[in-house]
């Protein structure tokens, strides 16, 4: 099966060091290392003071692009931390991508087993999607956010990945887990792609949020694929992370949603969830597979 997480142009740390004293000589690092690679791009920490992203394939530089334009516009506004770009490299004869430095977001992924306080959590979320989803559009769309064109919500699109997944799983041994998946989908039915509606930041998961020492959500990374689409995407991290009791704190501060978007949200955060597993697995990332996998049974749940 495809691999999508394999980089189309892998950044070393003594790359990403050569690029960075080269185009941004003020910065007197003592300290480089790699935070870890995402499906599009490379991060990489200096001095424990700022974080850079290097696109792995040319579909992260467009994206990468867009999150420089608008993400200046939108900083400070939320009740979330999320990332500021403030340094802009170029492509160069030893790079042939843009990439983007930031002041470092502090907090700590979050893990199974650690402290996690779920309620206040899911409060700081809906307040914080409630002003990103109300964001003007025309405004979004002069930073260069367009529609959704990777069919990220179309769900009979995006069944046929979806399967290849669970099949992977049905092969390295999660078979219960492969069924529940196949079960929970197909009861979901038919979905219609929902209208492009609302600014949304497009692949809220795991390992794009962080949690403050006391365990609550304090930011959101990777605006990589922020887009017009539907609040579907951005809830169904509601699905996938966040227990009963915790869901109605955050409808109590976000509002109702009807019964199609939730359906699609919840179809995303299985899919989301499935393909972090299959590649926590790759990689042998037991955190990640120990919270995917609780992710999953709390986003079947019913």
């Amino acid at each position: 099966m495809e691999k999508p997480w394999v980089a189309e142009y892998p950044v070393s740390l003594e790359l990403a060091g050569k690029l960075i004293m080269q185009q941004f000589p003020e910065i007197e690092w003592k300290e480089i290392k790699q935070l870890g690679e995402g499906f599009d791009n490379t991060v990489m920490q200096i001095n424990g003071e700022f974080v850079f992203r290097f696109p792995r394939r040319p579909l992260a530089v467009t994206l990468i692009q867009v999150e420089n334009r608008l993400l200046p516009s939108i900083a400070g506004t939320l009740p979330l931390t999320i990332p500021e770009p403030i340094f802009f490299g170029e492509p160069s004869a030893i790079y042939p991508y843009p990439f983007t430095g930031y002041k470092m977001v502090k907090g700590h992924l979050p893990a199974e087993g650690s402290v996690a306080n779920e309620v206040e959590s899911a409060k700081r979320l809906a307040g914080f999607l409630k002003i990103l989803h109300s964001f003007p559009l025309g405004k979004a769309r002069r930073s260069g956010v367009e529609p959704d064109g990777l069919r990220r919500l179309d769900a009979a699109f995006r069944r046929e990945s979806l399967f290849a997944h669970v099949a992977t799983l049905e092969k390295l041994g999660y078979m219960e887990r492969a069924r529940s998946v196949t079960c929970f989908v197909e009861r979901l039915g038919d979905m219609d792609v929902p209208r492009p509606s609302t600014l949304v930041h497009g692949d809220i998961h795991v390992r794009n949020v962080l949690l403050d020492d006391d365990g609550i959500l304090a930011g959101i990374l990777d605006w990589g694929d922020v887009h017009i689409g539907s609040p579907a995407i951005d809830i169904a991290f509601l699905y996938s992370y966040f227990p009963r009791n915790a869901r109605q704190a955050f409808f109590e501060v976000y509002g109702n949603i009807d019964k199609e978007t939730e359906r699609l949200a919840r179809f995303r955060a299985v899919y989301m969830l499935v393909t972090l597993l299959v590649y926590g697995i790759d990689r042998e990332d037991e955190k990640l597979v120990a919270i995917t996998e609780k992710g999953l049974a709390l986003a079947i749940e019913e």
